[in-house]
């Protein structure tokens, strides 16, 4: 699309319509020379000056389209105020020309769409986080587990996860009450995600039931290695609301092929590995293929 500026109207409307639009605006000449730019742009400085590092290469890409061969683009992108804060703008680039003398100029107009983003950052994270502790949930972990189980059959990785239960966590609630037992949740939450490695991740299941997909792991131990830090990170006391609270965990185990070929099965068990543990005295760690496995 390109815009041809008629001369129905006078100059003064065109600019009276910028200067009061709250849309953002840029204005090249035919070399790509900033020529102008709108009131509503208060930080003052250049397209590319303002513009998030990240996003800056893919917008040059189609400034330097729009200029060379007259071609439109839309695009989002990130820009950073003076004060370093950064806002979300949604971007049209197009070319456009006078009726004077032909001048061939281009165009780049952008709106913020900041609090769109924010908001849709706020229902993401609500469609896959857990509210109470920030870990993912069951819905993220199914979608990690597939991109990881991907991985694992085209690359021959191995891959397993860990199914686990605080201990009588129902004594926590009925002796301190539920305010308690939330915060001891989320803080058991934060021991968790310091626990693991960096290519793993923690999820919460629901209740005080949370999981671990393991990757990158060469022998059935290193896996034990992860859960006895997992059972000694939980078993430091906690200091909730004036209390000092103890609790262990059981935990179960089950490792990709061998217990199972997708999610759920896997998940089934690792779970029927984690109730074989606490059958055994709670506290334990228990492979699902080795139900005499050891205590952590």
């Amino acid at each position: 699309m390109e815009i041809r500026l008629q001369d129905s109207f006078p100059d003064q409307v065109y600019r009276a319509v910028a200067q009061q639009s709250p849309d953002w605006l840029w204005i090249f000449d035919a070399a790509g020379i900033p020529i102008g730019v709108s009131p509503a742009h208060q930080a003052g400085q250049s397209l590319y000056q303002f513009v998030y590092e990240h996003d800056l290469r893919v917008l040059q890409e189609a400034c330097r389209a729009l200029l060379r061969e007259r071609r439109p683009f839309f695009l989002i992108f990130q820009g950073v105020m003076p004060d370093g804060s950064r806002i979300w703008l949604e971007s049209r680039g197009y070319p456009v020309q006078t009726e004077e003398d032909d001048d061939l100029l281009a165009a780049v107009s952008a709106r913020d769409i900041t609090l769109y983003k924010q908001q849709e950052e706020r229902l993401t994270r609500l469609a896959y986080y857990d509210a109470l502790t920030g870990l993912p949930n069951r819905r993220l972990f199914q979608d990690r587990f597939m991109q990881a189980m991907h991985i694992a059959r085209r690359y021959h990785h191995k891959l397993g996860i860990l199914y686990l239960d605080l201990d009588d966590f129902k004594r926590i609630n009925d002796m301190y009450g539920h305010s308690v037992g939330d915060e001891l949740l989320a803080a058991a939450s934060s021991r968790l995600s310091h626990s693991i490695r960096e290519p793993d991740t923690v999820c919460r299941m629901g209740g005080d039931e949370f999981v671990v997909l393991v990757q990158q792991f060469e022998h059935p131990e290193d896996v034990v290695k992860i859960g006895r830090r997992i059972s000694e990170a939980l078993g430091q006391p906690f200091d909730i609301g004036g209390h000092q609270i103890r609790i262990s965990s059981s935990i179960g185990a089950a490792l990709y092929p061998v217990d199972g070929l997708d999610g759920e099965s896997l998940l089934q068990s690792a779970d029927h590995a984690m109730y074989a543990s606490k059958q055994l005295g709670k506290n334990q760690f228990r492979f699902f293929a080795n139900p005499e496995g050891g205590r952590v």
